[in-house]
């Protein structure tokens, strides 16, 4: 059985997501990632066993924002982190909500260290 912890990374910056997969992946986490809520929503509808989803808020096409609720809804168990170079929502709602934020600026090991606080 593989017990790895299944980590989905949601960005549109394809480049920010590779070095987000990379750092999690050395860390041994099993990472898919996708870049917008609705590929988000389609991959949590098809794999009820996500740890946790690092959200971005501001996407094309679908963002963080308007999945929010979907997300809990649909994978309750997951743990979720924004991940936004968007501080202003630390404040918001989605901050407050949310089992973490991190700011883009904090980078990976950011990331990498809330992880393992929250799992």
């Amino acid at each position: 059985m593989d017990d790895k912890i299944r980590v989905i990374v949601a960005d549109d910056d394809r480049e920010l997501c590779d070095l987000v997969k990379t750092a999690l992946e050395r860390k041994g986490y099993e990472v898919k990632v996708v870049n917008d809520g609705f590929e988000l929503i389609a991959e949590l509808r098809e794999n009820q066993d996500i740890d946790a989803i690092v959200l971005d808020l501001v996407m094309p096409e679908k963002g963080g924002i308007s999945v929010f609720e979907t997300i809990r809804s649909v994978s309750p168990a997951s743990k979720l982190i924004i991940y936004t170079g968007h501080t202003d929502y630390r404040n918001t709602v989605y901050g407050r909500e949310a089992d973490a934020f991190v700011e883009k600026t904090e980078g990976v090991a950011k990331i990498i260290e809330i992880l393992e606080e929250i799992l």
